[in-house]
This record gives C-alpha cells, structure tokens and sequence, in this order.
C-alpha cells in the first residue's frame, strides 16, 4: 500500500520540479528584455562602439517589408533617424501587426562594409525598387549603413 503512494508521490514531486525550472528560465529571458539596454542617442553618438555586440533597443516601428516579411524599421526619440533590422532565414516572418508597436528588439549589431552588402541588405522588392523607406535610411546621415541582426523582440 506504501509503495503505490510513494512511487506516484515521488515522480509527481520530479515533475513539478523539472516545470518550475522550465517558468525560471522563461522568466529570465523575459526579464532581460524588459528594458533596453541601450537608447537611441547612446547609438546615434557612437555606433562604432556597439559593432559586433548584441544589444536591446527601445524603439518604434516604421516599416515592415511587405515583400518578403525579412525586414523592419525602428525608430526613437527622432523620427527621421530609422535602424534597419533584418530577420534571417531561420527566423520567422515578421507580423505586419508590429506596425506602429513601441517594441524591444534584440539583435547583433553591425555595419554593412560596401556598396553590395548594402545592396543586399536593402534590396527592395523583386522588381528591384528601394522601398521610400529604404531610401529615407540612405539619406540619413547616421545608422544609414548599420544594420541589427534580428535575435528577439517583445512588444512594449
């Protein structure tokens, strides 16, 4: 009679601990990108400083391409000033939903060296157009050749 409440006792008190490991973890990845680890004017200063580094950005979202789901824009404090974040194969679509959300993003940050990585990174549609958007990034005269390698988001 022991042994059948103990043995069901003991693996419902391990399966209860392996769940509340599982809400630990999720918790923490949330909990780190809850609040941005760098602003908008910390980028705009000085980009260079934050090439190669993943970091969390406070933004707006301007722009989600309608063509191949792959790209997004944000914006902070100045609106006229636009990051370019690129999802890569493995990563989902992203939702038009986002359009207009205060979100978080996490991501590698990174310059995009030459004239045919910036072609390839900002390539418009398939008929090749630059998308106004794009081409507002081009005339910027800062984050114009910057890209954030998408990792993450979580809406505001």
């Amino acid at each position: 009679m022991v042994k059948r409440i103990l043995v069901p006792a003991i693996i419902a008190v391990i399966f209860a601990a392996c769940g509340n490991t599982g809400d630990k973890e999720n918790s923490t990845t949330e909990s780190k990108i809850e609040k941005a680890e760098i602003t908008f004017v910390n980028l705009i200063e000085d980009p260079d400083n934050f090439i190669g580094k993943e970091i969390t950005l406070e933004g707006k979202v301007v722009h989600v391409c309608k063509h191949s789901g792959k790209k997004m824009h944000i914006v902070g404090e100045d609106p006229d000033i636009r990051l370019f974040i690129s999802a890569g194969e493995e990563v989902p679509k992203f939702p038009m939903e986002l359009l207009g959300s205060e979100i978080y993003v996490t991501g590698i940050f990174q310059k995009i060296e030459t004239g045919a990585d910036m072609e390839k990174e900002h390539k418009g549609d398939e008929e090749g157009e630059a998308c106004e958007t794009e081409e507002a990034i081009a005339k910027q005269p800062v984050l114009a050749d910057m890209v954030l390698n998408y990792r993450d988001h979580k809406v505001k």
